[in-house]
């Protein structure tokens, strides 16, 4: 069975997935260095301007971090649209074409490894299980962000190789999908490569290369916790983050423990967090508070890093991929100099944070997030552009002139922006994990926290929440700072407030804070959560008309799709499109 809207007629090209120009497996799948480059291929897929943009406009756009460029509502009314809240089916952001190519591409290598190794004796049975398992998961992380896009999707795990082959399928629920996918992910993970070979162009003082652009062992672990968090599965969560953080430890030891000359430009072990935890990671200072950023988003592939899409041009490699939606989206590259702004902008609301000494998402004046995230188009700090997933470096600036506001990011020098356009995705790194880990610990926790196994789990998540908090402070100089503190914290509802504010600070612009916010809502079985955190952005909506049920906070099915599979029907809360005249304020 197959994807429901592959189109079969010439007239609707809207889920044409299937591989056309693929060739017979007689005249192609020979040798192992087919199968290597077929899966180049699904990497470069996941590298498609529509599939990153679809990360972005998916898992950010609707959240309360974002606003809307000044050019968007002229140069791209579609998307206009959607930071208006006004879903249509019409949205070229509901075309999940890029998303079911990967599942496709995935189907077809895990169909034909096994043959491939029949005819090639070179492609052990070892690699047959290790490609496998690495499709499985290109393959689950497609899914799982349809599923948090869409809720209901058409599942298939079979091959498409020819027309004939094709069939259409009703969508499959989400609990459904989330299920099978980790039960995929499980069986397989224990083949997945651990370690990929480092060659003589991988720089371990810096980064990892394939290592972190390749899935990996902790790739699939990384993704299993994010799962495990939608599924409720909290002891598992905990289980598969302390599996990454083993291995990070073991590389820290490797690579930096034993290597002064490293020192400087690598992760280091963090001081203990007050109840004991220690991390290897990049840190601020004073004299270099831009160094986690200038690691982890500049260069690239750092130590830090668990699976990211590399973009990243260097002078032998001159015919890469540009990173063209995170250059349309959050910033122009070199229009104007460092000026250049995106589709989209930063909430103001987030940008005057520490100027207004509401501290609402930053708690420290000197928290480099705050800095490094976005460049403040002046220093009234009122508005403001995307640098993360933009800029190659930064240099953030003592600030003399302006009173609460301690490095200056409103200058243009302060940001190096490349017009290569080759910043890369990443879907996740450890302070992403941690912080999952953290909240899986609080939601083991009892109403009542009392015992001492509540107070333990307690006491192990702000540890962590504390740890990526304190890599990012240059210097702790002001007494009116707001520092993470388990006083008044060592309840689980607190802690879970606090664990999700250090995640949005942390990452922001990730593609992850409006799955956040869904993720729990599903746990409240209501809407309310999202509404109350995004009501504020969608002037005229009233507390009642903005995300009236759960499944207002999903996409609706395209409507061309629609009519090619007369078994996927459209929600219920889309069924009648109207105009929405909501405005942003």
């Amino acid at each position: 069975m197959a994807l429901t809207g592959l189109a079969l007629v010439s007239c609707s090209d809207f889920l044409e997935i299937t591989p056309r120009n693929m060739v017979t497996e007689d005249n192609f799948w020979n040798e192992k260095a087919d199968i290597d480059q077929s899966v180049a291929g699904v990497y470069t897929q996941m590298q498609s301007d529509n599939f990153i943009s679809r990360c972005i406009v998916w898992g950010e756009v609707r959240s309360d971090n974002i606003y809307p460029g000044s050019k968007v509502q002229n140069d791209n009314y579609d998307l206009y649209q959607v930071l208006r809240e006004n879903l249509l089916s019409t949205s070229p952001y509901t075309k999940w074409v890029d998303f079911y190519s990967v599942i496709d591409k995935c189907n077809v290598i895990i169909r034909m490894a096994p043959l491939v190794s029949e005819r090639d004796p070179a492609y052990t049975q070892s690699e047959v299980n290790a490609t496998i398992a690495e499709m499985t998961a290109l393959r689950s992380l497609a899914y799982f962000y349809l599923i948090r896009a869409f809720e209901n999707v058409p599942f298939y795990r079979d091959a498409i190789q020819q027309e004939d082959e094709v069939v259409y399928l009703p969508a499959t629920p989400f609990d459904t999908v989330l299920d099978e996918i980790i039960k995929d992910l499980e069986s397989v993970k224990g083949y997945a490569v651990d370690h990929y070979k480092t060659t003589a162009t991988d720089d371990i003082g810096r980064n990892y290369n394939s290592n972190c652009n390749r899935i990996t062992r902790s790739g699939i672990n990384a993704m299993l916790c994010d799962m495990y968090l939608w599924q409720g599965q909290w002891k598992k969560a905990i289980n598969v983050a302390d599996e990454i953080i083993a291995v990070k430890l073991q590389d820290y030891k490797e690579h930096y423990g034993s290597r002064t000359s490293m020192t400087t430009s690598g992760p280091k072990m963090s001081d203990p967090a007050p109840y004991g935890l220690t991390m290897p990671l990049y840190t601020s200072s004073t004299s270099n508070p831009e160094a986690p950023f200038n690691a982890i988003f500049g260069d690239g592939n750092s130590f830090e890093s668990i699976f990211e899409l590399s973009f990243n041009y260097t002078a032998s490699s001159t015919n890469y991929v540009q990173s063209t939606a995170l250059g349309r989206l959050y910033g122009e590259g070199v229009i104007n100099g460092n000026e250049g702004v995106g589709y989209l902008a930063v909430n103001p609301a987030i940008v005057n944070d520490v100027l207004s000494g509401t501290k609402a998402y930053f708690r420290h004046q000197n928290d480099a997030r705050f800095y490094t995230n976005f460049q403040a188009t002046d220093k009234t700090y009122g508005e403001a552009y995307i640098r993360k997933g933009v800029a190659r470096e930064v240099m953030l600036m003592q600030d003399t002139e302006t009173e609460g506001i301690n490095y200056d990011s409103y200058r243009s020098s302060s940001f190096t922006i490349p017009g290569d356009q080759n910043r890369n995705w990443i879907f996740y790194r450890l302070t992403d994990v941690m912080l999952m880990k953290a909240e899986a610990l609080c939601r083991l926790v009892s109403d009542s926290a009392t015992s001492e196994q509540d107070i333990s789990y307690l006491q192990q998540a702000f540890d962590l929440a504390y740890l990526v908090q304190h890599r990012s402070i240059a210097a702790v100089t002001q007494s009116t700072d707001n520092d993470l503190r388990y006083s008044g914290n060592g309840n689980r509802a607190n802690m879970l407030n606090l664990i999700r504010e250090e995640r949005n600070r942390e990452l922001m612009f990730e593609g992850k804070r409006w799955f956040d916010l869904i993720r729990q809502a599903r746990l409240e079985g209501s809407p309310a959560f999202v509404r109350s955190n995004v009501t504020g952005k969608v002037s005229g909506s009233g507390t009642g008309n903005l995300f009236p049920n759960m499944e207002s906070l999903f996409w609706p099915y395209n409507r061309d799709e629609l009519k090619v599979d007369t078994l996927l029907h459209q929600k219920t809360y889309y069924s009648k499109e109207t105009d929405n005249t909501l405005e942003m304020n």
